[in-house]
């Protein structure tokens, strides 16, 4: 049995057109806005107080 897979691009897969200005626009033109957000590191050991 032949082995019939074929290749294709991350371009191809992903509807990505550009990454400007903090946001990301797409093929279909839809546009994301980006945030980036700092969150507490949760359920860590402080060893400060040793």
């Amino acid at each position: 049995m032949r082995n019939i897979a074929r290749a294709s691009t991350l371009e191809a897969k992903f509807p990505l057109l550009a990454v400007e200005n903090h946001c990301i626009i797409s093929k279909e033109a839809d546009i994301t806005a980006c945030f980036r957000v700092n969150l507490p590191e949760l359920f860590t050991v402080a060893l400060g107080g040793i």
